[in-house]
């Protein structure tokens, strides 16, 4: 065994998809198998040979960080690097990113009091949608039809929140979305498949219930990825596009640096486990290009 070809999964479970990651990289030839956070002492350490690369899926934000950043500290290249976990994980750096560089995304402000948010929102006009800036599967995305349902939140979020520790949020226009938006894989710079999420709710979460089918990349959706890819770095990504019904555009909604893909794998086909071990591969001098 050679340090070329040992990979790390770290993990916090084996689910499906860091099970069919486990057995497309060892297909690809490479050494790999799970780091689990308590394995991360002896790693650091260098108790054990250095491993190549690092590929993170720990389903905590906060362990996604911790592992990689500790992980590149002692010399051993993390996927993705924690830098770009720290934006994908937080809403608000995106659109400041994506602002930064150009990159069509629905009008967003930040607020860190709650007057801050009726502020944003009578702005951004009604309805608006208010996010916490960390967060998955649309847990605490509230939109905000009137001024009753603000004042509302404001009144149930100050009572378990009266200090104000779970600020800032970010205040974004709503966007009238024709009952479906779209998830999009990155496998180092190239999507490998989009898929269409449609549901009846406002919000299109698989997790919420949204039905899912296979949609073609087209240019635009090739253009937008790669604008957030040269924005982020090469990378795996899922990245959220919506579109606006009243113009046809589609935005960039957000950027998931850690996306599930076993269910939907099973009904688009594409093998996305297999195409992330060959980009891994790729990236050490073992397989072929994406």
């Amino acid at each position: 065994m050679t340090a070329s070809d040992q990979v790390l999964l770290s993990v916090t479970m084996l689910r499906p998809e860091e099970k069919l990651l486990l057995g497309a990289l060892r297909a690809e030839g490479l050494t790999a198998r799970p780091l689990l956070m308590e394995d991360l002492a002896e790693v650091v350490a260098g108790r054990s040979g250095p491993p190549a690369l690092a590929v993170i899926r720990n389903l905590s934000h906060r362990d996604a960080i911790n592992v990689s950043r500790r992980l590149e500290y002692a010399g051993v290249s993390a996927l993705n690097r924690s830098s770009v976990i720290e934006v994908c994980n937080d809403k608000g750096l995106q659109s400041l990113l994506f602002a930064r560089h150009g990159i069509p995304h629905p009008v967003t402000r930040h607020a860190f009091s709650y007057d801050q948010v009726r502020s944003a929102v009578g702005e951004l006009g009604m309805p608006a949608v208010v996010k916490p800036v960390s967060g998955s599967w649309g847990r605490g995305v509230t939109k905000m039809a009137n001024a009753e349902c603000v004042e509302a939140w404001a009144g149930g979020r100050e009572s378990a929140d009266a200090t104000g520790k779970l600020f800032p949020v970010v205040v974004q226009e709503y966007v009238d979305k024709p009952g479906h938006d779209l998830r999009v894989v990155v496998v180092g710079r190239t999507p490998v498949v989009a898929i269409q999420r449609v549901s009846e709710d406002w919000r299109t979460n698989t997790h919420l219930g949204a039905s899912v089918r296979r949609v073609e990349v087209t240019a635009e959706i090739d253009k937008l990825c790669g604008q957030v890819v040269d924005a982020l770095g090469p990378g795996f990504y899922g990245v959220d596009l919506v579109e606006d019904r009243s113009t046809g555009e589609l935005l960039v909604l957000e950027v998931n640096a850690n996306p599930e893909f076993a269910k939907s794998s099973e009904r688009h086909g594409v093998d996305v486990a297999g195409l992330y071990a060959a980009y891994v591969a790729e990236q050490l001098g073992v397989g072929a290009a994406v």
